[in-house]
């Protein structure tokens, strides 16, 4: 869930990118084209002639993992950001495996949304559950990062879905309803600022019981704001390390919170 503070934390460095305007509808309809493309993707992959895990395509990928290594690359391009009008959609994906566990107990942590605060603190201040229909679980997560001498509180709605493909093999696809930022600029009370920097949010998770443990894949796209081009050259390559080191810290803090579960 960190990884989704990456954005606005690095930006909050450059006020001059900052608008309260929110994306334009030709990046609306860049990011649906995207989201589709994806969708197909996973479908391929659930598929039965597809290849399910993302570390399966590779075995030395999947061998490190096994061995315990905490993977995090990007999901599209080189760097995992795709330029469309007027913004940015970002794609990270990571891996982990956690020895011993069952999908049972990997589903128990995961769906625990009131205790997201104590897995994934300190950037996770509040959660919980808003509502369960089905297949359908809607939560909430409030974010804090400070930057400087800004700080800021995320707020974000979730809709998530989880499919069985059988009895060792579910994902599930989550995406913002929802976003909200509250920022202080200064010492004084924190204000309602709008959604400044990350517009949509989309989540990929894959699960695999298999070698005595589960196998957890986190795949995070996210639509923001565009990076002015005089500011590419700084700010890309930090966005880069950011992220991956953020997908990785929540693949390892989900892992520690299922371990943690089972003693």
């Amino acid at each position: 869930m960190d990884f989704r503070c990456s954005v606005g934390l690095l930006l909050v460095l450059f006020p001059g990118i900052s608008s309260s305007a929110g994306p334009k509808p030709d990046t609306l309809r860049a990011w649906d084209e995207y989201i589709q493309q994806v969708d197909l993707r996973t479908q391929q992959e659930v598929s039965a002639s597809g290849s399910f895990l993302w570390i399966d395509r590779e075995p030395l990928r999947a061998a490190r993992v096994r061995g315990g290594e905490i993977l995090a690359a990007s999901g599209s391009g080189e760097n995992g950001m795709r330029e469309v009008p007027h913004g940015l959609i970002q794609d990270w994906i990571g891996a982990a495996f956690i020895p011993g566990a069952t999908l049972g107990e990997v589903f128990t942590v995961v769906h625990d949304y009131a205790r997201y605060r104590e897995f994934f603190r300190p950037t996770v201040v509040d959660s919980d559950l808003i509502c369960r229909s089905g297949e359908e679980d809607r939560f909430r997560v409030v974010y804090f990062q400070k930057v400087l001498f800004v700080s800021e509180l995320l707020e974000s709605d979730y809709s998530l879905r989880d499919i069985r493909l059988d009895e060792r093999r579910w994902y599930s696809t989550a995406q913002s309803t929802r976003l909200q930022e509250i920022t202080d600029r200064s010492e004084g009370a924190l204000t309602d600022a709008g959604s400044r920097y990350i517009w949509r949010i989309y989540g990929i998770s894959k699960y695999e019981q298999r070698d005595g443990g589960v196998y957890v894949e986190q795949e995070h796209i996210l639509l923001t704001r565009a990076i002015p081009t005089s500011l590419q050259w700084l700010v890309e390559p930090v966005i880069h390390q950011l992220s991956m080191r953020l997908t990785a810290a929540y693949l390892r803090l989900t892992r520690e919170a299922v371990q943690s579960y089972r003693r």
